[in-house]
């Protein structure tokens, strides 16, 4: 038997087997991509076989029809074992094993590689061609070639940088110009991208080459969002900024870590603008949870009474301002301090005439170790950190006082007072406090028990291992009692 006719045989098995293997998902995807070239295979091979067998040989034998069908032959091999390598190395091993995702230029480009090497073998070694002798006789025809298809290669060499840079990959959120979408697919002369509104955009490769791209990732890592948000300058930035956090806090898209942020962007004309800033993992969802966010925080302000301004001109005759504080409300928290409860009446009211109140914001400084001040401070609302040497040794809430040391002995302050949160404190001055009160015994030694024991949680503070003397404490309150006593004998 001629051994040409095992040709079409292993082909026809080959084919065979994949096609009882076709219910293998792996197989089924090769016998969709080879099933032609082997039918081609097969019949081509078979005859070349008949025709050179014995019984056909001395009447249809012709050498430039077997050269013409072994060149065929040859060609269509090439094609088959080309696709079958690519198949396995690239879509079975790469994607279905290894499970890793690669851009489609990269197997266009080895598989481009791969028929340049197979067929200048084939012209090598079947035509006695030799690459070098082509190369040679068609220089002039790749120079107005090269020239013809500047652009094509100019998208083709941009593509494989590109790829092989790792600027971006297949999936990645991006924005080239104004267009902005999902990297779904790279090409020879161009990549493509799906919009949020499910259109497809074509971009040249040379354009990404040359572009600026800006990339939001794909999922690897979180992606910052930015909203603009106005409010009223009647509005605290605290209040406004805390209304915020608390209306997005609820937000399930809206990664905790890192946490969103409200930073005070600029004094306009009519608000106060905000930025606030959040970290997101799913940027196709990014016009959504924006929206969202913004719904959630109009209705946080309406709730709260907070205004979003707008462009407008209002003709007024601005009214004399007056007190945010109801006298009577701040008559009856001063009225519940330690000290001040002692005061007769009569003066508490001269008092209270007198006293007048400032807001703070957040980490604002209100007092500073070493400064001097004839201020007594009482916490109306919010709360403050007591700090020693940069760390906090108290935290005092509304209700607490603080600067009683400087009001009765006009020492300097011995401790840095922070606000933690937007804090209003009403403040009396040491003169108002000399010019109106008539120190008696009772709140003199109210005053020098309150002073003696801060001044021992500071020096415990900086000597932690040392024991509380009472009878230190004692006389420190006793000397002290003597002092005070004796600061507001010289009251005019």
């Amino acid at each position: 038997m001629n051994w040409l006719f095992a040709l079409p045989v292993f082909f026809i098995s080959l084919l065979a087997v994949l096609f009882f293997m076709g219910s293998n998902k792996h197989a089924g995807g090769l016998i969709r991509q080879t099933a032609l070239l082997q039918l081609l295979l097969i019949i081509l091979t078979a005859g070349i076989a008949l025709f050179s067998s014995s019984l056909l040989r001395r009447f249809f034998y012709s050498p430039q029809l077997m050269f013409t069908l072994w060149l065929l032959f040859w060609f269509l091999l090439l094609i088959l074992a080309i696709r079958i390598l690519a198949y396995f190395v690239f879509d079975f091993l790469v994607v279905k094993k290894q499970r890793i995702r690669y851009p489609k230029l990269v197997k266009e480009v080895v598989v481009f590689v791969l028929y340049i090497v197979g067929i200048l073998l084939i012209l090598n070694y079947y035509l006695n061609i030799r690459p070098t002798a082509l190369w040679a006789s068609s220089a002039v025809l790749t120079v107005v070639i090269g020239f013809a298809l500047q652009d094509i290669l100019g998208n083709l060499f941009s593509g494989i940088v590109l790829n092989f840079e790792d600027s971006f990959k297949l999936e990645d959120w991006l924005r080239i110009g104004d267009r902005e979408g999902r990297v779904e697919q790279f090409g020879w002369r161009s990549f493509k991208i799906r919009t949020i509104d499910r259109e497809l955009i074509v971009i040249p490769n040379q354009t990404a080459a040359k572009a600026e791209v800006l990339i939001y990732g794909s999922g690897r890592q979180p992606v910052c969002l930015k909203i603009g948000v106005g409010a009223s300058y009647q509005d605290s930035p605290d209040r406004v900024g805390a209304a915020i956090l608390k209306a997005l806090e609820s937000m399930p898209e809206i990664r905790r870590e890192p946490p969103p942020e409200v930073q005070l962007a600029d004094f306009a004309d009519f608000a106060l603008n905000y930025l606030v800033k959040f970290w997101i993992d799913d940027y196709a969802r990014h016009n959504i949870i924006a929206s969202e966010a913004r719904r959630r925080i109009w209705y946080a302000f309406r709730r709260q009474g907070v205004e979003i301004p707008y462009p407008k001109r209002d003709v007024y005759i601005k009214p004399e301002r007056s007190a945010e504080i109801p006298r009577q409300a701040l008559a009856e928290v001063l009225q519940g301090n330690d000290v001040l409860r002692e005061i007769e009446a009569e003066k508490f009211r001269d008092l209270l005439a007198l006293a007048e109140y400032k807001v703070f914001g957040g980490a604002e400084t209100i007092i500073r170790e070493g400064d001097a001040s004839d201020h007594f401070y009482h916490i109306y609302s919010g709360a403050v950190n007591v700090l020693k040497s940069g760390q906090v040794i108290a935290r005092l809430g509304a209700g607490d006082f603080f600067g009683e040391i400087s009001l009765v002995t006009g020492d300097k302050f011995n401790a840095t007072v922070v606000a933690d949160r937007e804090s209003v404190i009403v403040l009396v001055s040491s003169a108002h406090f000399k010019q109106v009160i008539d120190m008696n015994k009772k709140m003199a030694l109210k005053l020098s028990q309150v002073i003696t024991r801060r001044q021992e949680e500071m020096r415990l503070f900086s000597e932690k291992n040392r024991r509380t003397d009472s009878a230190v404490l004692q006389k420190r309150s006793a000397t002290l009692f003597k002092r005070i006593l004796n600061y507001f004998a010289t009251k005019k």
